[in-house]
């Protein structure tokens, strides 16, 4: 699993005030799969893969919520409106 940082500002828990929890000011957000995708990440669970999913990135506070309402298209497509937001 990569460790925290927004997908759209680029955010790291290296960012955040000192004491702040890094644990709580990241949410990692999993998007669709096509059926090959799927077909593909059931078989690397099976064989105890470890990594960070293709279709899951981290978002800072700031954007999580906007990642959650994406969160039901496809991962290329999410990714690719969540990056134009221009707000990063």
């Amino acid at each position: 699993m990569r460790p925290p940082l927004c997908f759209v500002c680029g955010l790291s828990p290296r960012d955040l005030p000192e004491g702040d929890d890094s644990a709580s000011a990241f949410t990692l957000v999993h998007f669709a799969l096509d059926v090959q995708e799927r077909a593909a990440q059931e078989a690397r669970d099976r064989d105890g893969w470890v990594g960070h999913p293709e279709n899951a990135e981290w978002f800072c506070a700031a954007h999580a919520d906007a990642a959650r309402a994406h969160a039901h298209l496809h991962w290329r497509e999410a990714l690719a409106a969540l990056a134009s937001r221009g707000d990063g």
